[in-house]
């Protein structure tokens, strides 16, 4: 069964630029793509200052394998420091 994971950015006005994610995690999207891991990379909508990030893998076992990797762990901190620095609210809904 699918899994899917959500990233809900809130930006404070529209100057502010949202976290622009590493080559590496880039890289290790596409190589679980590649591997039937992510059946749908992620996909964007916005509403104003709310960007929606939509992600869906092939089970929860994938994602889990996917968030451990270096890369992901990397990402996880950049974004926090960007969005701690920069007041942006963020949440992630995961198996929805």
């Amino acid at each position: 069964m699918s899994y899917t994971v959500r990233t809900i950015y809130t930006k404070p006005n529209v100057d502010v630029s949202l976290h622009t994610p590493p080559t590496e995690y880039t890289n290790q999207i596409n190589s679980f793509f590649d591997a039937g891991k992510i059946i749908q990379k992620p996909t964007e909508s916005i509403d104003g200052l709310t960007h929606i990030y939509t992600m869906i893998f092939d089970n929860e076992t994938s994602f889990n394998e996917f968030k451990s990797t270096s890369a992901s762990i990397s990402n996880y901190t950049m974004r926090n420091n960007h969005c701690d620095s920069n007041s942006i609210s963020y949440s992630i809904e995961q198996d929805i």
